[in-house]
């Protein structure tokens, strides 16, 4: 077993919802950046050598007290001009050995723009 050292702080975006002029629910805000913790990029794109992962996609470990992290959750670097990605599969990985070392490995897309 390998512990993996954070090299990233990462927090959720709760998006802020209204309506639109037909009384359709829509995200109307991105909304702030939420509970900030120690994360790590494990893997990215352009040196992604996990055949299971597929283009595209980034591999982020982070703290499982930013769980639950449904397919759509916006996980995001804090401050102006951090990186965003979306979640597109998280899969909790507990440590039966010690709790602290328990981590979600979540597969995502870097949002640009």
């Amino acid at each position: 077993m390998a512990v993996i050292a954070p090299d990233i702080t990462l927090g959720k975006r709760v998006p802020v919802w209204g309506r639109d002029g037909h009384g359709t629910r829509v995200v109307v805000d991105a909304g702030a950046v939420t509970g900030a913790r120690p994360g790590r990029l494990v893997s990215e794109p352009a040196s992604d050598g996990d055949a299971a992962s597929g283009p595209g996609r980034w591999v982020l470990a982070v703290d499982p007290s930013l769980g639950p992290l449904p397919a759509g959750v916006v996980l995001a670097e804090p401050g102006a001009g951090g990186r965003s990605w979306t979640v597109i599969e998280a899969d909790p990985r507990p440590s039966t050995f010690d709790p602290a070392l328990s981590y979600i490995r979540v597969e995502a897309e870097l949002n640009t723009g």
